[in-house]
C-alpha cells in the first residue's frame, strides 16, 4: 500500500514538474526558451561598530627654563687710602760774599802792520767765444701726398623672371580666336653706368730751402781806464785809561733748610654680612595618564537569510514504467540554511583619565620652602676716615758779602796820523759789438700735385633680346573658357650694387737733405784781471783800555727738603661684588592633550532574497540572437581593455537581451597572427572584460558563460602562413553572443 502511494506521489509531482516540457500554443517561425525563474537577491549593506570611539590622552610634561639671576654678594662702598705727601731735596746757593767786579789796567801798544792799498782795481776783460753750429738733417717734400682713384666696378647679378610668351586669353567653343606673331624687345640686361679714372695732373715747382740758418758773430769794445789819489790812514787817533776801584760791605742772611708740611693717618672702615634668599627652581605639576581599557567581543551577522530549494532525488522511484528515468525521480524542496558572518568587535571597558600630582610634593619639600635657595652678601658697616697730623718748617742763619759800589775808568785822548797815496780805477767795462751773418740758402726741385684725380661717367647702355610672342587680335564672341597664360622663364643681368670708385692715397716723396743750423749763438767770456795793490807799511796804536774782570759771588751749597706735593687722601670705590645664580624657572606646567579616536565601523554586505523565484517559465526569443551575433567592438592590439564605443556597443545590444532573464555565452576569437596559445589567452581575457562590464551593470555571474577560442575558428583563409590583407584579417578578430538555456 505504501509502495502505492509513493508511485501516486512521484507521479503528481512529476505530473507538476515537467507539464511545461512544451510550450503551450506555439507560433510558427518562432523561438522558445524554458527557463527557471530564479530568485532574485538583492545586496544590502550593514554597517557594524567593530570598535568603539574613545579618548586619547598624551601628556605634554612640564617645560622648565634655566634664567640666571644676578644678587649683590658684597655692596659696593669706599676705602681712604693715604697718598702721603712729596718730598724732594733741592740743592740752593746761599750767597756768603756778593758778586763784585774789579777793573784791569789793559796799556796800549803800538803795532807796524803792512797793509795792501788796491792803486788799480781788479776788472773784467772779454774774449769772443764764437757761436757753436751744428749738421742737421731735415726732409724736403719733393713729390707731395696726393690720390688715385681705381675703379671698383658695378657687381652684376643674375635673376629669373617670367616672359609672358603667350598671354592669358579665352577661347570660344563657336568662334575661335584669332591670332598673329609680333615682335617684341624685352631688356635682358638693364641699363647701368661705369667711371673711368681721370687721373691727376702733377707740375714741378721750384723751392728755396734754408741749408746754414743766420747766425751772429762778436766783436770785443776794449774797457777804459783813469787815475785819482786816495789818503790812507797810517795810524788811528787812540787814548789811555786810569782806574777806581770798588767799595764792599758786609750782612746776614736767614734760610730755610726745610719747608712746613703735613702727614695723613687713615681709620679704616669696617664690614658686616648678611644672608638672603631667593627662587631658585619652580615646579611644575605631573600628570599621569591612565588609558583607555578595552573588552573584545563579536558580532554575528546574517549576510543570506534560510531558503528552500527544489531538487531531485538520487534515485528513481520504484515500478516506474516510464522510459526516462527521471520521470520516475522524488522532487524534494529543501532547506538551504541561512549563512552567518561573524565580526570580531571592541568595546570600551573604560575611558583614558588624568591623575594629576603637584610638582612641590614630589620635591619632597615643605610647600612654604618649596624650590627656595640663600646667598650671603658682605656690606659696610663704617665708612673710613683719616686724621691730619702738621710737621714745623727748619730755618739756618748765615753771613755774606756785597758790593756798595762798582770800579770806574777815566779816559785821555790821543790823535790819529795819515799818508796820501796813488790808485788806478775803471772808468768804463769792457762790451761786445753784435755782427750778423746771413743764412746760406739752396734751390731744390720737387713735384707737387695741382689737380685731384677725379672720375668720369661713362653711360652702359642697356642690352636687349627680341623674342615671338602670340597675342590675341581678335577677342571670341561666345561661351568663354579661359585660357591661362603661357610664360618663359628666362634670366637676365641686373645691376646688384653701381660702380663706384676706391681712393689710394699716394704717400708724399721726400728727400733727406743737410744744412748747418746755430746751435749755441755766440757770447763773451769775462776774465777777471785781478786788482794791482802796492804795500804800505803803517803804524796800528791800540788805545789803553780797562778790562773788567768780574769777581764772582762766593756761595756755599746747602740742601733743603722741600715738600711738592702735601699729603691726600685717595678714595678707592670698593666695587659691589656680584654673583652669578642659576634658578629654574617653569615655563610652562604639565598640560593634557586630549585627541578623540573615532569609533571603526565595518560594512558588511548581507543578500537580502527580493523575489522567491523556481517557476519553470517559456520564453518566445529571437531567433537570430540564438546563433552568435556579433559585437562590433575593435580592440586595441594585444589589449584586453574596453573602450568606451565598445562599452557603448555593449549597452545597445547585449543589455537589453538580458533583462529578459536569460542567460548568454560571450565568445571572442583572434586572428591567426602569433602563437595559438598566446592568441587563445588574449581572446580569453577580452571574453572576460565583457562579463565582468556586464557583472558591474548587475547581471548576476551565473547567466554569463565567457569562452575565448584564439584563432580556432577562423571565418576565412586567413590561417597560419597564409598572405591576407588587414581587412581579411579584421573579419577573424570578433567579439560574439549568443542566448543558451538557463535550465
Amino acid at each position: 500500500m505504501k509502495k502505492v502511494l509513493l508511485t501516486i506521489l512521484s507521479f503528481v509531482v512529476c505530473s507538476a514538474v515537467f507539464a511545461q516540457d512544451l510550450p503551450t500554443n506555439p507560433e510558427p517561425g518562432k523561438c522558445y526558451v524554458r527557463c527557471v525563474t530564479p530568485d532574485v537577491w538583492v545586496n544590502q549593506d550593514i554597517t557594524v561598530q567593530v570598535a568603539p570611539a574613545y579618548k586619547k590622552l598624551k601628556v605634554v610634561p612640564a617645560q622648565y627654563r634655566t634664567e640666571n639671576e644676578e644678587v649683590v654678594i658684597q655692596s659696593g662702598g669706599q676705602e681712604l687710602s693715604v697718598v702721603p705727601a712729596q718730598y724732594e731735596n733741592q740743592t740752593f746757593e746761599v750767597v756768603t760774599q756778593a758778586a763784585s767786579q774789579r777793573l784791569e789796567k789793559v796799556a796800549g801798544s803800538t803795532d807796524t802792520t803792512t797793509e795792501e792799498i788796491v792803486t788799480q782795481a781788479g776788472y773784467q776783460e772779454l774774449t769772443v767765444v764764437p757761436a757753436q753750429y751744428s749738421n742737421e738733417t731735415f726732409e724736403v717734400v719733393s713729390a707731395e701726398a696726393g690720390q688715385t682713384l681705381s675703379v671698383v666696378p658695378a657687381k652684376l647679378g643674375t635673376e629669373s623672371f617670367e616672359v609672358v610668351v603667350q598671354e592669358a586669353s579665352q577661347r570660344l567653343e563657336v568662334v575661335p580666336a584669332q591670332y598673329e606673331n609680333r615682335t617684341e624687345t624685352v631688356v635682358v640686361q638693364a641699363a647701368y653706368t661705369k667711371l673711368q679714372t681721370v687721373p691727376a695732373q702733377y707740375e714741378t715747382r721750384t723751392e728755396t730751402v734754408v741749408v746754414q740758418s743766420g747766425g751772429q758773430r762778436l766783436e770785443v769794445v776794449p774797457a777804459k781806464w783813469a787815475t785819482e789819489s786816495v789818503q790812507v790812514v797810517s795810524q788811528p787817533a787812540s787814548s789811555r785809561v786810569e782806574i777806581v776801584p770798588a767799595q764792599y760791605s758786609t750782612e746776614s742772611v736767614e734760610v730755610v733748610v726745610q719747608e712746613a708740611s703735613q702727614r695723613l693717618e687713615v681709620i679704616p672702615a669696617t664690614w658686616g654680612t648678611e644672608t638672603l634668599s631667593y627662587k631658585k627652581q619652580d615646579f611644575g605639576s605631573t600628570l599621569t595618564v591612565v588609558p583607555a581599557k578595552f573588552t573584545s567581543g563579536y558580532q554575528t551577522i546574517e549576510v543570506k537569510p534560510a531558503t528552500a530549494k527544489w531538487g531531485m532525488s538520487d534515485t528513481p522511484a520504484a515500478d516506474c514504467q516510464s522510459s526516462d528515468p527521471n520521470d520516475c525521480r522524488y522532487w524534494c524542496y529543501k532547506n538551504v540554511p541561512a549563512q552567518n558572518i561573524t565580526i570580531n568587535t571592541t568595546e570600551l571597558a573604560t575611558d583614558a583619565q588624568v591623575i594629576t600630582k603637584p610638582g612641590c610634593d614630589q620635591g619632597g619639600n615643605n610647600s612654604s620652602d618649596c624650590g627656595m635657595g640663600t646667598y650671603t652678601r658682605r656690606v659696610v658697616q663704617t665708612p673710613a676716615t683719616t686724621r691730619v697730623i702738621d710737621i714745623p718748617a727748619v730755618t739756618k742763619t748765615i753771613k755774606t758779602t756785597v758790593m756798595s759800589a762798582p770800579p770806574t775808568t777815566r779816559v785821555v785822548e790821543i790823535p790819529a796820523v795819515t799818508k796820501t797815496i796813488k790808485k788806478t780805477v775803471l772808468v768804463s767795462p769792457a762790451t761786445t759789438r753784435v755782427i750778423d751773418i746771413p743764412s746760406v740758402t739752396k734751390d731744390v726741385t720737387r713735384k707737387v700735385m695741382v689737380t685731384p684725380p677725379t672720375t668720369r661717367v661713362v653711360d652702359v647702355p642697356a642690352v636687349t633680346k627680341t623674342i615671338d610672342r602670340t597675342v590675341m587680335v581678335t577677342p571670341p564672341t561666345t561661351r568663354v573658357i579661359e585660357i591661362p597664360a603661357v610664360t618663359k622663364t628666362m634670366k637676365r643681368t641686373v645691376v646688384l650694387e653701381p660702380a663706384t670708385t676706391r681712393v689710394s692715397e699716394i704717400p708724399a716723396v721726400t728727400r733727406t737733405m743737410k744744412r748747418t743750423v746755430m746751435t749755441a749763438p755766440p757770447t763773451t767770456r769775462a776774465i777777471d784781471i785781478p786788482a794791482k795793490t802796492t804795500t804800505v807799511r803803517r803804524t796800528i796804536i791800540s788805545p789803553e783800555t780797562t778790562r773788567v774782570v768780574d769777581i764772582p759771588a762766593v756761595t756755599k751749597t746747602m740742601k733743603r727738603t722741600v715738600m711738592t706735593a702735601p699729603p691726600t687722601t685717595r678714595v678707592i670705590d670698593v666695587p659691589q661684588k656680584t654673583t652669578t645664580l642659576k634658578r629654574t624657572v617653569l615655563a610652562s606646567d604639565a598640560r593634557v592633550e586630549e585627541v578623540t579616536v573615532p569609533a571603526v565601523n565595518k560594512t558588511v554586505t548581507k543578500e537580502v532574497l527580493q523575489t522567491k523565484g523556481g517557476l519553470t517559465t517559456w520564453k518566445p526569443v529571437d531567433c537570430k540572437i540564438v546563433e552568435y551575433n556579433d559585437l562590433n567592438i575593435n580592440w586595441n592590439l594585444g589589449s584586453a581593455t574596453l573602450t568606451s564605443a565598445a562599452k557603448a556597443e555593449i549597452d545597445a545590444k547585449l543589455l537589453p537581451v538580458l533583462a529578459d532573464g536569460v542567460s548568454v555565452e560571450i565568445a571572442s576569437h583572434t586572428d591567426s597572427r602569433g602563437s595559438a596559445s598566446s592568441n587563445r589567452s588574449l581572446s580569453e581575457r577580452r571574453a572576460q572584460a565583457v562579463t565582468n562590464y556586464l557583472i558591474s551593470k548587475g547581471i548576476n555571474s551565473s547567466r554569463i558563460v565567457s569562452n575565448g577560442y584564439g584563432e580556432s575558428r577562423l571565418t576565412n583563409r586567413c590561417s597560419d602562413g597564409v598572405s591576407c590583407t588587414e581587412r581579411e584579417h579584421l573579419a577573424n578578430r570578433r567579439t560574439q553572443f549568443r542566448v543558451i538555456n538557463a535550465n
